[in-house]
């Protein structure tokens, strides 16, 4: 049997709607349709903040995410039904955005801090992509390599953002600071509340692929 029911059939199918609930909400969390407008945000709060280097790495670094993960799920779904390379049908883009944006927020607040505020911030922005993880495969949205797949891409654009930051300073939370951000964190609320679990890309992604299987003749 496929890799996916084994998966599932592990971690269960949440029967009662509570915790159910409690894991979409914790998906949300790493929906594009909030990580999106979140990251723009993000540009813009650290372009205004002065820190237009770490703005153009953070940029650099999304778009190396988005596009890994595109180019993946394409190739995965470019013959209609999506083919599985060792039991992966389709990276969890959830986590790969979730990793590359909660990642380098942890980055550019523990530049400059001591041991251990710098741990926490990396241990909770850890905790936080691990939880999206684990409740994509509690919804049976994807496998537990799915996740690992995603979880690497991700972890590979931090690894880009942290390679392209020159001179990294302490980004102190003044009230200055804190008026800047706001457009970041308006943005990613408006994701959270409005758009989240609202709308995906998969559908486009999988009509896509099948017109570039067809046309490059992918599946004979």
């Amino acid at each position: 049997m496929p890799l996916r029911f084994w998966t599932l059939r592990a971690v269960g199918r949440l029967p009662r709607s509570q915790p159910r609930n409690a894991m979409h909400l914790v998906s949300n969390l790493g929906d594009i349709a909030v990580l999106l407008p979140a990251s723009l945000g993000l540009i813009v709060f650290l372009a205004w903040s002065g820190a237009r280097r770490d703005a153009t790495a953070y940029a650099a670094a999304m778009t190396a995410c988005l596009t890994a993960a595109l180019f993946a799920k394409l190739a995965l779904a470019a013959c209609g039904e999506r083919s599985s390379v060792f039991g992966v049908e389709s990276p969890s883009g959830h986590v790969a955005f979730s990793a590359t944006l909660y990642g380098c927020l942890a980055v550019l607040f523990a530049a400059g801090r001591a041991t251990g505020p710098r741990s926490a911030l990396y241990a909770g922005a850890g905790a936080l992509i691990l939880a999206i993880g684990v409740s994509r495969v509690a919804l049976g949205a994807h496998n537990v390599l799915e996740v690992v797949v995603g979880l690497l891409i991700g972890a590979a654009s931090v690894a880009l953002f942290a390679a392209l930051r020159v001179s990294p300073e302490r980004l102190e939370l003044s009230s200055r600071t804190m008026l800047q951000a706001s457009p970041f964190v308006a943005l990613y609320l408006l994701g959270v509340l409005l758009l989240a679990d609202h709308w995906t890309a998969e559908s486009l992604i999988d009509a896509i692929a099948a017109q570039l299987g067809a046309h490059l003749h992918l599946c004979r």
